[in-house]
C-alpha cells in the first residue's frame, strides 16, 4: 500500500507542477485576469488547489487550520461567488512563489504522514486520489482560460495558415439494443458522489453515431446557413445567438473569409481534416442535431455506447439531459459537489477532452455546464 501512496504523491506533485507551468505561459498582468463572466482568475485557481490541499492534509490530517484560515477567505469555493473571486487575490508574483513553496511543503507532509498508524492508509488513498482528481478538473479550467486569453489577446495568427473544404454530415451509427443498462462507476477506482449509486437503466433500442462531429462538417452546417435558419433552433438558443451574434464556433479564427485558424491553450492550429470541432454551446449542437433530422444523445445512451464508439475523448460530448442526482443519491465528500448544480440549467457532458488528464477520463464521469457555455472544449456525436 505505501509504495502506491508514493506513486499517487508523486502524481500529485506532477499536478502541482502542470498548475505552475501553465501560469506561466503567460504575462503577470494576465494571471489575475477575470477574462470571462462565467471563469474565475487562474490565480484563483492556483491558491483554490491550494486551499483544498491544505485542508486535506493540513487541517483534516494534522489538525492545523493555520493555512486554512489563511487562505479561505479568497479562495473557498463555497463562499465565494464567481463574480468575486478576482478580488482580493495577491498578486501574481506572489501567488506563484507562496505557491510553490507551499505546494512544496505539503507532499513533504504526507510522504511523512505515510508512517503515522493513527491514520489508515485506505482514507490516505482515497484523499491523494481526490486531491490529483481536483487538480486535473482545475488544469483543464486554466487550458480552457489561456486558449481564452490566446483568442483575445494573441495577434500572431498570419504565421499558421489553413484552408479545408466543408462536408456534408452523414450519420454512421452503430445499433444498441433495447434492454438495462448498468450506470456508474468501477467502485476499484476513484469516483465523485454524482456517479453513484450504480444501477441499471432500461434504454429502448437507439443507434448512435462511432465519430464525433468534424470541423469540416460543421463548416457546411454554416454553409448551407445553418445559424440563420431559426426554425432549426430552441427559442432559449436563437434568443442567445442573436444577443451574442454568434456565427461559427469560439476558437474559430478567420484570416479571411475562406481561411481560418484554431485557438487552443498553446496558441494557434492549422485547421485539419479530421478535426473535431470544439468549443460549440449545445444550443449550437441542438441546431445541427435538428438540421440532419437527428438528436443529442442521453447520457446513459452515451455510457452504454462506451465500449463500441470512436473518438472518444477529444471533446466533451453533450448529452441531452440536464445533470441530476441518481435515485439514492448520497453527497460525499462534502455536499457542495454537485448537489447545488442538480437540476439547475446545467447540462451533462460526457468522455473528456485532449485537454483531460487520465483522472478524468472514465465511462462514469460527468461533467456539467450550462447550455450556452462554450469556452470548453465541448463537441459530440448524434443519435437517432
Amino acid at each position: 500500500m505505501t509504495s502506491s501512496l508514493i506513486k499517487k504523491t508523486k502524481e500529485l506533485e506532477v499536478k502541482q507542477q502542470i498548475i505552475l507551468d501553465l501560469a506561466s505561459k503567460i504575462s503577470l498582468d494576465k494571471i489575475n485576469l477575470k477574462i470571462h463572466s462565467e471563469l474565475s482568475p487562474i490565480g484563483w485557481h492556483i491558491i483554490h488547489c491550494l486551499f483544498i490541499e491544505v485542508i486535506w492534509i493540513r487541517s483534516k490530517l494534522l489538525n492545523d487550520c493555520y493555512y486554512e484560515n489563511k487562505l479561505k477567505k479568497i479562495a473557498d469555493a463555497t463562499k465565494l461567488p464567481l463574480n468575486k473571486r478576482h478580488i482580493g487575490l495577491p498578486n501574481a508574483k506572489k501567488i506563484i512563489s507562496f505557491s510553490k513553496k507551499l505546494f512544496s511543503s505539503n507532499i513533504i507532509l504526507l510522504l511523512e504522514i505515510f508512517n503515522n498508524k493513527n491514520i489508515t492508509k485506505s482514507n490516505l488513498s482515497y484523499l491523494i486520489d481526490f486531491l490529483n482528481s481536483h487538480h486535473s478538473q482545475h488544469i483543464e479550467n486554466i487550458k480552457n482560460i489561456l486558449n481564452l486569453i490566446n483568442i483575445k489577446y494573441n495577434k500572431k495568427r498570419l504565421s499558421v495558415d489553413s484552408h479545408i473544404n466543408p462536408a456534408v454530415y452523414k450519420f454512421k451509427g452503430l445499433n444498441i439494443n433495447d434492454g438495462y443498462y448498468l450506470i456508474g462507476p468501477n467502485k476499484k477506482k476513484f469516483f465523485y458522489d454524482n456517479e453513484t449509486p450504480n444501477h441499471r437503466a432500461h434504454l429502448n433500442s437507439f443507434k448512435i453515431s462511432n465519430n464525433l462531429i468534424t470541423i469540416p462538417e460543421w463548416l457546411g452546417f454554416i454553409d448551407e446557413g445553418g445559424y440563420k435558419k431559426k426554425y432549426l433552433w430552441t427559442k432559449e438558443g436563437w434568443n442567445w445567438k442573436i444577443k451574442n451574434q454568434i456565427s461559427h464556433p469560439l476558437n474559430w479564427i478567420f484570416i479571411d473569409k475562406k481561411r481560418f485558424l484554431i485557438s487552443t491553450y498553446k496558441g494557434f492550429d492549422k485547421v485539419k481534416k479530421n478535426m473535431p470541432v470544439s468549443n460549440i454551446s449545445k444550443f449550437e449542437l441542438e441546431a445541427f442535431a435538428n438540421y440532419y433530422e437527428c438528436r443529442l444523445p442521453h447520457e446513459f445512451e452515451w455510457e452504454a455506447s462506451y465500449k463500441k464508439i470512436k473518438n472518444k475523448y477529444k471533446v466533451w460530448e453533450w448529452s441531452s439531459n440536464q445533470f441530476f442526482g441518481y435515485k439514492g443519491f448520497k453527497p460525499y465528500p462534502y455536499k457542495e459537489y454537485s448537489l447545488p448544480w442538480f437540476k439547475n440549467n446545467y447540462f451533462t457532458l460526457k468522455g473528456g477532452s485532449v485537454y483531460s488528464l487520465k483522472e478524468i477520463k472514465r465511462a462514469s464521469f460527468r461533467n456539467f455546464y450550462k447550455p450556452s457555455a462554450r469556452y470548453i472544449l465541448s463537441g459530440g456525436r448524434l443519435c437517432i
